[in-house]
């Protein structure tokens, strides 16, 4: 029985892949930012009148964007399973998107002109540092902690999106600048996070995740343009668990997609 640590797992595919994890007779510690006894279908999961302490499903709280958080949630999954334990697959889902998010329309400063603060709700300095927080800096220095804790881990998986895409520049986007920002500096630190491990002779595997486009409800946005090739939340996690699971040392820093594709993020290894 292999065990799983998701990381972002109160809706869409964090949930997701906590069900099919239990499904299939795995065992795993889901996370929920803030009050983890307001996670209900987790808790259908946990199946525990101790909240989780026993079973297939532990939830825990961590929230990527607190540093705090961070460090206790580590602490608490350390204390749980021991110095000796091994996590066999980490999955870091945790992201945000604020659409829209333009290039051209930040700004750090507020305004008495009306049109101006119009704008400013719509996408601002702190809408752009959001997304870098939630989905950049957050699931590093998440994934840095439990590198450091003394547990034994196979896997760490990032869930990415070809918007940060280095290599394949989706211009259509429009509004999704601070969103892709995010995951292009994502793919580009956890690529040095692996050659890091590899230079340290380190056993883990580091990967980043395209889920394909998936109907959740952090997608259900009204775009300008065409959205093609939806797929279900059961059919994206379904797919990247399999190519989780049969990903090794040898794929660590490369970027793939539900499908197991390789999708170019912009380095050698990837093109």
């Amino acid at each position: 029985m292999a065990h799983w640590v998701i990381i972002g797992s109160s809706r869409g595919i964090g949930l997701e892949f906590c069900k099919q994890i239990v499904a299939r007779g795995d065992s795993v510690s889901a996370t929920v930012r803030g009050d983890i006894s307001r996670a209900s279908n987790l808790w259908t999961l946990a199946g525990s009148s101790d909240q989780g302490a026993q079973g297939a499903c532990r939830l825990l709280e961590c929230d990527v964007t607190s540093e705090t958080s961070i460090n206790r949630f580590t602490q608490d999954l350390a204390l749980i399973h021991g110095p000796q334990t091994s996590l066999d697959f980490v999955v870091i889902n945790a992201g945000i998107l604020k659409y829209p998010n333009r290039a051209t329309e930040m700004c750090p400063f507020l305004s008495s002109d009306t049109s101006l603060a119009i704008l400013i709700a719509r996408s601002s300095y702190n809408d752009f540092a959001d997304h870098l927080h939630t989905n950049t800096i957050g699931p590093i220095i998440c994934a840095n902690r439990l590198l450091t804790a003394g547990m034994s881990i196979g896997s760490i998986v990032f869930v990415s999106s070809d918007s940060g895409s280095a290599t394949k520049f989706r211009a259509f986007e429009d509004g999704f600048a601070g969103y892709a920002a995010s995951k292009a500096a994502l793919n580009q630190a956890l690529r040095h996070m692996a050659a890091e491990l590899q230079r340290k002779g380190s056993p883990t595997t580091i990967l980043a995740m395209h889920p394909g486009e998936v109907a959740t409800d952090m997608a259900n946005i009204a775009v300008d343009w065409e959205v093609e090739g939806i797929i279900s939340v059961e059919e994206s996690v379904s797919a990247m668990i399999e190519v989780i699971e049969t990903r090794t040392i040898h794929d660590s820093g490369k970027f793939y997609t539900w499908e197991g594709k390789v999708l170019a993020c912009g380095c050698r290894g990837c093109a």
